[in-house]
Parts: structure tokens; sequence; C-alpha cells
């Protein structure tokens, strides 16, 4: 009875291990699953990119820098210590972006503002309030994680406008409204002047105005440089 009992307990052992090591298999893809569900997953992210660089060329194709004459404003930058930044505005490419930008202008609302964001062969920013009470000293030492803990580069007079689309191109000397994310409802006061065409950014930031006179000043811009003021000619 003993040896019955012994090799019934030794099969129904066999039995659960056998389970186990089933159940183990099913729960442990094999080599070549993980290898194949990768190899998926690649070629889905390779599909996506050449997706969004195809629909990247569309939107290029079909912008230039013609802008609409029709109530053209024109406006003098003074930077401090660097020189007159002429710009033209297109109130019939984006007129909520335009009136926005004059109506901050004739208040002052830019004088003492510090340009906060440089980037060599791409932008300059500025339109941050937060800057206004900073020395040019202060913001031209500070590290991107820096402005980041102090919240530089997301203040702005606190009436954000609708984002507007144009077939504007963003080349160089174009001046754009700046977005917390591309295509949003969240520009306001930063605008950022392009130093060189940015073709990638075209169809996700509001193009409203042009560099007309003083690229010379706007390429010696250094973070820090403060906005005299803006003025209408």
């Amino acid at each position: 009875m003993r040896s019955v009992l012994a090799v019934l307990g030794i099969a129904i052992i066999a039995l659960v291990v056998s389970i186990l090591i089933q159940d183990s298999k099913r729960l442990s893809p094999a080599p070549q699953e993980d290898a194949a569900k990768a190899k998926e997953a690649e070629q889905m992210a390779a599909w996506k990119k050449a997706d969004e660089e195809q629909r990247a060329r569309e939107r290029n194709a079909k912008r230039t820098f013609n802008p609409p004459r029709e109530g053209v404003v024109t406006v003098t930058m003074t930077v401090g210590g660097k020189g007159d930044i002429v710009m033209e505005l297109y109130p019939k490419a984006a007129p909520q972006t335009v009136r926005h930008f004059l109506d901050l202008a004739r208040k002052g609302f830019y004088n003492d503002i510090k340009f906060h964001r440089v980037v060599p062969d791409f932008v300059i920013q500025a339109g941050d309030p937060e800057t206004r009470q900073m020395s040019v000293q202060e913001v031209a030492g500070m590290s991107e994680q820096q402005k980041v803990a102090l919240g530089i580069g997301s203040g702005g007079s606190g009436n954000p406008i609708p984002f507007e689309n144009n077939d504007l191109a963003h080349i160089r000397g174009s001046v754009a409204m700046a977005l917390n994310a591309p295509r949003s409802a969240t520009g306001d006061s930063q605008f950022f002047i392009n130093l060189k065409d940015n073709v990638g950014l075209n169809g996700d930031y509001c193009v409203f105005g042009k560099v007309i006179q003083g690229m010379e000043v706007v390429d010696k811009v250094a973070q820090g440089d403060p906005i005299v003021s803006v003025k209408e000619k």
C-alpha cells in the first residue's frame, strides 16, 4: 500500500511540476516572441516618423513669405546697448495676435523686459514680465535649469489669445508668438524672432511679423538684454 501511495505521490508531484512549467512558459514569452514584438514596435515608430515628416513637407510646400499688405503696422523695438529693430506686423494674416501685441506695446508692457532666451542659430525670445524685476546680469547668468526653477519663460500679461494659423513661413527675421505647446491657445506677451529659416516650426507657431531693418542688431542680442521700448512708427 505504501509503495502505491509513494508512486501516486510522485505522479501528483510530476503533474504539478509539469503544469507550473507550462504556466511559466505562457508567462515568459519565448525570445523569438520578444524579438518579433520589438521589431513590430520599431517598424511602427518608423512609419509614424515617416508620416510626420511627410506632413511637415506638405505644410512647408504651401508656405512662403508673401504677407498681406493691407493694414501693415511698423514698430521699432529698441534693445538696450544694442540698437533698434524695425518690424512689420501683419494684421490681415494674424488679426488677434497683432492687436494683442500692439495693445501691450502701447501700454508700455514690454519696457524693461529682458530677452530671457537666446539660442544661437535658432531664435531669440522675450516677453516674460517676471524678467523686468531682474537685473541684466541676473538674467544673463541664468542656466535653463535655473530659469525653469524660477518660472522664467512662463509669465505673460494674463490674457492669452487663440492660436491663429496662416501661410507665413518661419524664415530668418520672421516674428512669431511663443506658445506653451504647438497650435495651442496659450499665446500672450512672449514672442520670438527666428535667427534662421526654421521650417520645422511652420504651422505650429503663428508668424505675425518680420524684421525689415536691424537684423544685425537681432544677431547681437544676448540673454539678459533689455527691451527699452516698442513704439509704432
